[in-house]
């Protein structure tokens, strides 16, 4: 026997649907509640219900006074529930690692070809500054962010982009709350990041592919040394 579909979650289909149906766009309004809980055939309550859950998966927004609007999609969310998705489903944070490391390496011959010299000064600098900051023990999340940010921008793909980050954004977050970086652990980071420069400057793919997969052999090693990293994986 199918299990019967509660009424709010059928009410979050049929909101969904109506939006793909009338083909709207970010910032359209949805018809007023009455109105839209009688086209859908759907009751208040549970309209009122439906709207709040997809309000907290950034699909619509409730103005207070305006009505229902179509919100503008974002990862916000899903970059705030996806580490408590892996911890629920028992996975580590070695997997989510393993994803972005697949996708950023995949990357890596087309990065070659189109990097222009603009984009690789700029991962010179913030390379330095890596080194530098890891030679006194301090922290350099946001050069990693947009060292990464830099490499790919040169492929004009706004999703890549947008992913790249959203997975450096979640195993940032996971990583640090299980395993605080030690400073040989920034100085072996910073060397590889400096590293992927320098065969970038020379135009070399085996090296730079061979010093991409050291930076993340780097991190998987870490990983593989914590004992509380071995038992979440």
């Amino acid at each position: 026997m199918t299990a019967r579909v509660p009424a709010y979650r059928q009410a979050q289909i049929e909101i969904k649907k109506y939006i793909e149906d009338h083909q709207l766009r970010f910032g359209d309004p949805l018809p007023p509640e009455g109105v839209l809980a009688q086209d859908l055939g759907i009751s208040r309550p549970s309209l009122r219900e439906a709207v709040k859950s997809l309000e907290s998966l950034g699909i619509v927004e409730s103005r207070h006074g305006e009505g229902i609007y179509v919100k503008a999609f974002s990862f916000d969310s899903i970059i705030e529930n996806l580490p408590y998705a892996f911890v629920a489903s028992g996975r580590s944070v070695r997997d989510l690692l393993q994803v972005r490391a697949a996708i950023e390496l995949g990357s890596v011959p087309a990065v070659l070809r189109q990097i222009p010299s603009a984009d690789v000064q700029e991962l010179r600098e913030l390379a330095s500054r890596m080194v530098k900051k890891a030679k006194i023990g301090e922290l350099f999340e946001e050069e990693d962010r947009q060292f990464h940010a830099t490499m790919y921008r040169c492929l004009g793909n706004a999703f890549l982009g947008t992913l790249t980050d959203l997975f450096w954004r979640v195993f940032n977050r996971m990583n640090h709350s299980e395993l605080p970086p030690t400073r040989k652990a920034m100085e072996a980071s910073a060397r590889d990041h400096a590293d992927i420069v320098k065969m970038i400057e020379a135009r070399d793919l085996n090296g730079l592919m061979s010093a991409y997969e050291r930076h993340f052999n780097t991190i998987f090693s870490r990983m593989d040394a914590s004992p509380m990293i071995r038992e979440a994986s």
